[in-house]
């Protein structure tokens, strides 16, 4: 008997339980494509809650001056946003935004900003961005932003993906 449908073995076969024997032993790869996608599925979500912090920063709000930094390290003000597959978007990042959220505990600083259009910040909303998303957009800024500046996301001081 096949090792995954002998844990079956002891319990009284019902249809359900048959088609599942069945299905497992004619596909056993089947399972690995299954777990595979649910670990992308994972690795890419983002959007997990991770709780609220006991203290937020005091200022939600980025500085003029740390608006112009951001806009100046995104290349010419563009949006900073990636689909997985496809190029950056060309629209022009208008909106700072707190890549790990603010009402998340992530700190209003440069190395938490990212210049997003409207379009692509309103989507994200308070989402936490996956770890997957992150590393993407660190290696992605080494080509664009200004020599010396990390392109490190530091999401509460000390503390990077």
């Amino acid at each position: 008997m096949h090792p995954i449908t002998s844990a079956f073995a002891d319990a009284t076969p019902d249809v359900n339980t048959m088609q599942v024997q069945h299905f497992v032993e004619e596909r056993p790869w089947a399972i690995v494509i299954v777990v595979a996608l649910v670990l992308i599925g994972l690795a890419i979500g983002g959007g997990r809650y991770r709780g609220r912090p006991d203290q937020l920063d005091s200022r939600r709000r980025f500085t003029d001056a740390q608006r112009r930094e951001g806009s100046r390290r995104a290349g010419d003000g563009r949006c900073e946003h990636k689909l997985p597959m496809w190029v950056r978007c060309r629209k022009t990042g208008t909106h700072a935004d707190h890549i790990y959220p603010h009402s998340r505990g992530g700190q209003t600083t440069l190395s938490n900003l990212q210049m997003l259009c409207p379009h692509h910040n309103l989507a994200k909303s308070d989402k936490i961005p996956s770890a997957l998303y992150v590393w993407r957009l660190e290696r992605r800024r080494t080509r664009y932003f200004p020599a010396g500046v990390s392109p490190k996301v530091e999401w509460r001081r000390g503390r990077t993906w």
